[in-house]
């Protein structure tokens, strides 16, 4: 909605490409940050199979560089915010992102809610296997989990196991998040000179209010 012709769109955790493609693919602009390497490697590698191109870089959101000096948008979408650790950190990357934004710009982002059962009864054993289908092989992939949370750090640990169908050796990976409430994330918005313009609490667009399981918002600079 707020793309100009020859703007440019900043996807913060870019990632292996799954929101940047279906941009680029309907002829936006996209400056894609990563600081995986691998992640970027993927991403590469599909932009080149598609024959599409974007602009990629190795940052993070308190210190990427756009190609052009101000830009429309800048997402941080798909719980990209968790990563960020502390509230200086969030401060810092939020008042980056409104330095770099057009003054007709927004930043949209979305988080999931923090884990209270977790977070409240300590280590959650290892839970059941969900099936999933991998997206470009379509081969059966046995998935499961388990979380612990640390209150010096505010960090949820989540382990997370992965059998794929013809395979006798899975993978194990660790992810970090840091659980902010709904007012952390909304506050530290404020203090960096924004003001929220949408507001929604699922992926259904369904009314925000302090219950809901997700937090996504777009927000203009004030």
């Amino acid at each position: 909605q707020h793309a100009k012709p020859g703007g440019i769109i900043v996807e913060l955790g870019a990632g292996t490409g799954r929101l940047a493609l279906k941009f680029v693919g309907e002829g936006y602009r996209v400056h894609g940050v990563e600081p995986a390497a691998p992640m970027r490697a993927l991403l590469a590698a599909k932009l080149a199979r598609a024959g599409l191109g974007m602009s990629l870089e190795d940052a993070v959101a308190a210190t990427f560089v756009p190609p052009v000096g101000r830009v429309d948008g800048v997402m941080f979408p798909f719980n990209g915010l968790l990563h960020l650790q502390t509230q200086a950190e969030m401060l810092a990357s939020f008042r980056h992102v409104h330095d770099v934004l057009d003054d007709v710009g927004r930043f949209a982002l979305d988080c999931t809610g923090p884990y209270w059962s977790a977070m409240l009864y300590g280590p959650m054993p290892w839970g059941r296997a969900d099936v999933r289908v991998h997206h470009e092989n379509g081969r059966t992939v046995l998935t499961c989990d388990r979380s612990s949370y640390q209150p010096s750090t505010r960090q949820m640990r989540i382990d997370i196991r992965y059998l794929m169908q013809g395979e006798v050796e899975g993978k194990q990976i660790a992810l970090l998040q840091t659980m902010w409430t709904w007012q952390q994330v909304i506050g530290a918005l404020a203090d960096s000179g924004f003001t929220i313009d949408a507001l929604y609490g699922d992926v259904d667009m369904a009314p925000f209010d302090e219950g809901s399981p997700r937090l996504l918002v777009s927000a203009r600079k004030t």
